[in-house]
């Protein structure tokens, strides 16, 4: 499987794990799905022999509609065929969130080989992360860390 680079904006097949408000410890609903990388950060991994990892930050993509106290950003139909989403409503949610590092349980999405969907347009990325910021800001444990 050919490796985007890891960069805000885009969309890969990722094996999220639903953590939070209302969900199970984690790791109870890990299911790979079309995912939204809104953060990407290169550290130094001290307890790897000081190796240098990109750490990713991912916000999922689903079908399901939010809850209460769930935040969503819909996904415009024009974006979704873009990206080659399902022709279902499909909803990112800035209410989850999991940092994992790169390219750690990425998976090809289904009937292809790729991993990688595309990049969301530069406006509808931008209001997701506003909204994510701001979420974050009432929730600072939203982020649910995998790896590191």
């Amino acid at each position: 499987m050919r490796l985007p680079p890891p960069e805000i904006g885009r969309v890969v097949h990722y094996g999220f794990v639903w953590a939070g408000a209302g969900r199970a410890a984690p790791p109870d609903a890990a299911k790979s799905r079309p995912c939204l990388i809104v953060d990407v950060e290169e550290i130094v991994e001290r307890d790897a022999g000081s190796r240098p990892v990109k750490r990713v930050t991912y916000l999922p993509i689903s079908h399901t509609p939010p809850r209460k106290g769930e935040e969503t950003i819909d996904v415009p139909v024009r974006v979704a065929q873009h990206l080659g989403l399902t022709r279902e409503k499909s909803y990112i949610y800035t209410s989850y969130a999991v940092e994992d590092d790169w390219p750690f349980d990425l998976e090809a999405r289904p009937g292809s080989t790729e991993c990688d969907y595309g990049l969301v347009p530069p406006r509808l990325f931008e209001a997701v992360a506003e909204n994510f910021a701001a979420y974050l800001k009432r929730h600072p444990q939203t982020t649910h860390k995998r790896s590191g």
